[in-house]
C-alpha cells in the first residue's frame, strides 16, 4: 500500500490521539468528573481573547510554546511575554506526551497572560482539565473528532466561559463549524505554518467566514515574509515562533503589518 505525505501526517496525529485517549482514561480514573469540575471551578476566571466586542483593533500577536529537546515552557512563556506578546498558545501534541495539561497549568500560574491550549481535546472532561490547569482559550479539531463530539465539546468550552476556537481546512468542515457558534475559526491543518499549503487555504476560506466569527491561522508563523502575506488576509490573531519575537527590528515590524491592517 502506498502512503501520501498527508497519510502519515495523519497517522502520527492517530498515534498521539490513541496514546493521550489513554492518559486521559487514566486520569480519569485516579480522578472522577465531579472532582475535575470542581476544581476547574477553582481556577482563575478565564482571560477574554477575541471573544469580546472590539472594533478596528490590530491583530494579536501571541507566541507559541511548544515541546522542544530544550523545554523549559514557564521560561519560554516569560520570555514571549517580555518580548511583546499578547498571549500564548502551547501546543505539545507533536509526539506523545503526557504531561501536557501539568505544563499548562505551571505555565498559567506563572504568568498573567491569556493561555490557548492547542493539544488535542478529545471530551468534555478534557475540557474541564484545560479550565482547571488555567487556559483561557481552547482549539478543537474538525478534521480529529467526530461531529457530535465535536458540538459537545465546542459547547462544553463556552460554558466554561472559555474562547471555542475551531480549527477548519475545508469549505465543509467550516460550514458545519459555523453552525456551532464559535468565537473563532483556525483556519489550517498543522500547527506549523507552511505558506505553500495554508495561505491558498485562508484565501479560500476568508470570505465565507461569519461576520460575527473571528479569524487566525491554526499555524505557528517562523518567517516575517509569512507574517505580511498573511496580515494582508486581515486576520485577528496570528501565532508567532518565539524567535520572531526576540529580534526588536523583527518584532516591530510585524506589529506595523498588524496595526496597518486592523483598519483595512
Amino acid at each position: 500500500m502506498m502512503f501520501t505525505d498527508t497519510d502519515e501526517v495523519n497517522l502520527e496525529a492517530q498515534q498521539i490521539i490513541d496514546a493521550k485517549g489513554r492518559f486521559l482514561a487514566q486520569r480519569q480514573g485516579r480522578t472522577p468528573n465531579q472532582a475535575i469540575i470542581d476544581l476547574a471551578r477553582l481556577a482563575k476566571r478565564p482571560q477574554p481573547l477575541l471573544n469580546i466586542v472590539t472594533h478596528n483593533e490590530p491583530a494579536l500577536l501571541l507566541g507559541q510554546i511548544t515541546l522542544t529537546d530544550t523545554y523549559d515552557p514557564v521560561a519560554a512563556a516569560l520570555r514571549c511575554v517580555r518580548d511583546g506578546a499578547d498571549g500564548l498558545a502551547m501546543f505539545t501534541d507533536q509526539r506523545i506526551y503526557s504531561k501536557g495539561m501539568d505544563d499548562l497549568l505551571l505555565v498559567s500560574r506563572g504568568i498573567n497572560s491569556p493561555i490557548i491550549c492547542q493539544d488535542y481535546i478529545l471530551n468534555e472532561y478534557h475540557v474541564a482539565e484545560a479550565r482547571a490547569a488555567g487556559a483561557s482559550a481552547i482549539v478543537v479539531y474538525s478534521s480529529m473528532l467526530d461531529r457530535p463530539i465535536l458540538r459537545r465539546v465546542v459547547s462544553a468550552i463556552q460554558r466554561w466561559r472559555m474562547t471555542a476556537i475551531v480549527q477548519v481546512c475545508t469549505p465543509e468542515e467550516l460550514h458545519f463549524a459555523s453552525t456551532l457558534s464559535p468565537h473563532v475559526v483556525a483556519i489550517g491543518m498543522d500547527t506549523h505554518f507552511d505558506a505553500a499549503r495554508d495561505l491558498p487555504t485562508l484565501e479560500t476560506l476568508r470570505d465565507s467566514i461569519p461576520y460575527n466569527v473571528r479569524m487566525m491561522p491554526l499555524g505557528c508563523i517562523h518567517r516575517l515574509e509569512d507574517v505580511e502575506a498573511v496580515a494582508r488576509l486581515r486576520p485577528d490573531a496570528v501565532i508567532v515562533d518565539e524567535k520572531l519575537l526576540k529580534s526588536v527590528p523583527t518584532y516591530e515590524a510585524i506589529r506595523e503589518l498588524l496595526d496597518y491592517t486592523a483598519g483595512a
